[in-house]
């Protein structure tokens, strides 16, 4: 009996000690993710306020009335109410180029500078900080402006017993600030908001921190997230009370132990119980997350299609104008509305791209290409671009290239022509040059160019998303900060790697590492039948479009070319109008009133069928062009298809394949 007492009370011990074990550790892991939360909602204002005070900092106006002739009104509106009203900021502080305070401000109301001494005591360290960052950069380039020559630091400052998060930042021109810099240090603008009982309900509300609290650096509360000065001493913390979800689990399963005694099986059944719960709420979670991306990727679809629609009429009209005998004037008005809409295409497209590879349903695909003629083919794209900004653009290539490579070649074709592309856009004077050449991993490419270059602080952030060397950039050069981004993911994809290696104002070399192999296989070559002949009077196309502005741009698209075009408006009129006569190739729109595209392809099949009627090429004319949706228009019987907004050049590739494959005998009727 005793051992069979012993044996239970060992067994109950156990039992108990691994559930306060396991409400520990889920007490721990809970604790821990609220601190990374804190730390990361602190550096979140921070960034915030820097970003709030800089743009103020960089502007020609600011610099002008602050450090030229300084405007104690434009300096109360621009810094003071502005600060106060439209950003919610607590204090304001202007130091001259001697870092004298020659204005101060509390809640936008104008003070007399002697009234925040203290403050501006207390902000040394973080306006020397912003001071060496500036110097750093001028050091670097005395002649930069904008973001490339400012100073900004933000971090924490305590004043007696208030901490405040501030930032400051040297206020400087704008890039295009045509007058000469003054001959002394630039003005500071300092900015700063109180970690007060509004700051602290914040973290409550947004993050979900309950009854965070400010307290001394030395505290010996748990758990804090502390507050580091520009000097990097630690002036404060913030504590909070943390979640504890293991002391109910702890608690339950304690007094079911208690009450059942020696029934361990019960503890095991409740562990059993809360797990199934705890699984049955991921599986609502997953479930809300696919949820959220399939409106996610409802979404994209729908904007795609949206967009490009209207996208649509303007390059083809523009591409249809192009063709007309139009003087240098219009010519070059017509030539600023194709280059403005084949941007805003670009932008969707990388917008697009970027949405697959993060829904990770971007697959490469692997098929025999010859790698020397697609790196010519890229820089003949934009040989035009280098000529018109008269500098060098080449290809060279380093040891036996030639012959075929396994590999997505429509993947390495976009990662080079954005590469190709920015070496252009940033290269002034000199030349571009890319270098294919075979290495031991596989293919190295390298594009170089003699352009502005980089700094070593740029290069980290290079690659991220929506990320540009400095805001400057985006001004002078245009751009998202999405086509690097993409690239480097396009190459992990393949398996390879991207590095970069620059110096400013010497250019940059942007080199990528793919692991393609040789094969000895040659591509497919379909021999024209010998009862196929070489020209027709006039090539018959079906169109079937319910938008009257893509109408208009079909019939301007392919008016020159003579053919002998039978618009219809719906997919059920495209049926009648096939069933009622011959045609060499059908444009299908996908959606349409009455019968969609899709339904109106598989008719048409069915007709062709039971006619027994030779197979019409039929071309998907879209918007729509995710992979998945391409993907239904070929297993709803469609041979291939055209984005939208519709490219010419594409366009008649498409009707010259059609009309060298067309048989002698038109199909049956």
């Amino acid at each position: 009996m005793a051992m069979a007492i012993a044996v239970a009370l060992i067994l109950l011990t156990a039992c108990g000690g691994l559930i306060y074990y396991a409400s520990a550790a889920v007490n721990g892991i809970t604790e821990a993710r609220e601190r990374q939360l804190m730390d990361r909602a602190i550096v979140r204002n921070l960034a915030r306020l820097k970003d709030d005070v800089t743009s103020v900092a960089v502007w020609s106006d600011a610099y002008d009335f602050t450090a030229r002739t300084y405007d104690p009104a434009w300096a109360q509106v621009n810094y003071g109410v502005y600060f106060a009203q439209y950003l919610r900021h607590d204090v304001s502080v202007v130091l001259d180029a001697h870092d004298r305070p020659i204005y101060a401000a509390i809640a936008g109301e104008k003070v007399q500078p002697a009234r925040l001494a203290p403050f501006i005591v207390a902000i040394r360290p973080l306006v020397a900080s912003a001071r060496n960052r500036a110097n750093r950069k001028i050091a670097a380039d005395p002649k930069a402006l904008g973001f490339a020559r400012v100073g900004a630091a933000e971090a924490a400052v305590r004043v007696g017993e208030r901490v405040f998060l501030a930032s400051a930042s040297t206020v400087v021109p704008e890039p295009d600030y045509a007058k000469p810099l003054l001959a002394v240090p630039d003005p500071i603008v300092i900015s700063a908001k109180g970690i007060d009982a509004s700051y602290l309900k914040g973290l409550d509300k947004d993050f979900g921190l309950k009854r965070a609290r400010l307290l001394p650096a030395s505290t010996l509360a748990h758990p804090v997230s502390i507050l580091l000065g520009a000097d990097g001493r630690a002036l404060a913390a913030i504590g909070w009370e943390p979640e504890r979800p293991g002391i109910g689990v702890y608690r339950d399963a304690m007094w079911s132990i208690i009450v059942l005694g020696l029934v361990v099986t019960g503890a095991v059944a409740l562990l059993i119980l809360r797990l199934r719960r705890m699984a049955a709420d991921v599986e609502r979670a997953r479930a809300r997350a696919e949820a959220g991306d399939q409106a996610k990727a409802a979404f994209i679809a729908n904007m795609s299609h949206e967009i490009r629609t209207p996208l649509n009429g303007v390059l083809g009209m523009a591409q249809a104008l192009d063709g007309y005998d139009l003087g240098p004037e219009q010519r070059a008005c017509v030539k600023v509305i194709r280059d403005s809409g084949a941007t805003l295409l670009g932008v969707l497209n990388d917008v697009l791209d970027l949405s697959k590879i993060e829904a990770g349903k971007l697959e490469i695909a692997a098929a025999p290409f010859r790698l020397d003629e697609l790196a010519e083919q890229v820089c003949a794209t934009f040989s035009e671009l280098a000529a018109a900004k008269d500098i060098g653009l080449a290809v060279r290539m380093e040891g036996v290239i030639a012959g075929l490579w396994i590999g997505d070649a429509l993947r390495i074709r976009q990662v080079l022509s954005n590469l190709v592309s920015n070496a252009v856009k940033f290269t002034s004077e000199g030349a571009v040059t890319l270098v294919v050449e075979a290495c031991s991993a596989g293919v190295r490419l390298s594009v170089a160019d003699t352009g502005i270059g980089l700094s070593e602080d740029q290069l980290p952030g290079l690659f991220d998303k929506f990320s540009q060397a400095d805001a400057s950039t985006t001004r002078r050069y245009g751009g998202t900060g999405l086509g690097l981004s993409i690239c480097r993911e396009l190459v992990v994809l393949m398996g390879g790697a991207i590095e970069v290696s620059s110096r400013p104002g010497e250019g940059s070399t942007f080199s990528v590492t793919l692991p393609l192999r040789r094969t000895a296989a040659q591509p497919n070559v379909h021999a024209d039948p010998a009862d196929r002949r070489a020209s027709r009077q006039a090539l018959r196309v079906l169109a079937a479009e319910d938008n009257p502005t893509n109408q208009l741009v079909l019939r301007a698209l392919l008016g020159p070319l003579g053919a002998d075009l039978t618009l219809t408006s719906n997919g059920r009129e495209a049926v009648e109008a096939f069933a009622a006569a011959a045609f060499d190739i059908v444009l299908m729109d996908v959606q349409m009133p009455e019968m969609n595209g899709l339904d109106a392809t598989r008719a048409i099949r069915e007709i062709e069928a039971t006619r027994g009627m030779s197979r019409t090429p039929i071309l998907a004319l879209t918007a729509n062009v995710l992979a998945h949706q391409v993907e239904t228009y070929a297993a709803a019987g469609m041979d291939g298809h055209l984005a939208k907004p519709l490219d010419a050049a594409a366009l008649y590739a498409a009707l010259t394949a059609t009309f060298s494959d067309v048989t002698d005998e038109p199909a049956a009727a």
